[in-house]
């Protein structure tokens, strides 16, 4: 191999490396994210706090109706028990007890009302807890395919390795530096070839100099352009 297709073969290697270590890193990003199960869990616990809401609520109405259901049948004992003659107290006993049944009326819709709400909650935690636990489902669906990708991606990484090693055997150590200092600089492409008489890395054409220098696969020559060395190989 010559000087500048060892440095080729080193930068091919690489750019791989780079791939494969970019697929890594975002398949961990997405091992660590699960917006929809996030969501689903939070909606779950909402409508589980709305239930318990609702079900203190219906408590309390059902508490309300019980004792005001007590209020009338005591009035009504003391109005038909035969122990009250006088018409004054008579009439005053019709009255209330008139009232006490037309506030257990409403206090009656109130019940009503809370224990709709009540089962309205209860389908609502329901439904949510069936949507958490298909999402649960697609979650450790998705982790599996996603390890499986991630095994597969550490194993040609492994691969890549030990070539980029014999690769880098093949580099003096002069060019392996400037190599690697044009790597930092130029986003990970230290060298790239001509295309159609152009440098794949700008599209600007070289000068014929360039090219004839270039050709012979010895000696570095760096794109006028964008200062990334030349492969016509």
């Amino acid at each position: 191999m010559t000087r500048l297709s060892s440095l080729f073969r080193l930068q091919t290697l690489d750019s791989l490396i780079d791939s494969h270590r970019a697929r890594v890193a975002d398949i961990e990003d997405q091992l660590k994210r699960h917006p929809e199960l996030d969501q689903a869990r939070a909606d779950e616990e909402a409508a589980r706090a709305a239930l318990e809401t609702a079900q203190t609520a219906l408590r309390q109405t059902e508490e309300e109706t019980r004792s005001q259901q007590q209020k009338v049948a005591a009035t009504d004992k003391s109005l038909y028990g035969g122990k009250v003659s006088n018409p004054k107290e008579l009439q005053d006993l019709q009255e209330e007890a008139a009232a006490l049944r037309r506030y257990l009326s409403v206090l009656e819709e109130r019940q009503l009302q809370s224990m709709m709400q009540f089962e309205t909650s209860e389908k609502n935690v329901a439904a949510a807890q069936a949507l958490r636990e298909e999402w649960e489902g697609r979650r450790k669906d998705a982790e599996a395919k996603l390890l499986e990708a991630q095994a597969g991606e550490q194993s040609a990484l492994d691969t890549l390795d030990m070539q980029r090693e014999a690769a880098v055997s093949a580099v003096s150590a002069e060019d392996l530096e400037k190599y690697s200092a044009l790597r930092r600089t130029k986003r990970g492409v230290a060298i790239v070839r001509m295309e159609n008489g152009a440098c794949a890395g700008c599209g600007v054409t070289p000068s014929a100099t360039r090219i004839d220098n270039a050709r012979s696969g010895q000696e570095i020559i760096l794109c006028g352009n964008c200062g990334r060395i030349l492969y016509l190989g």
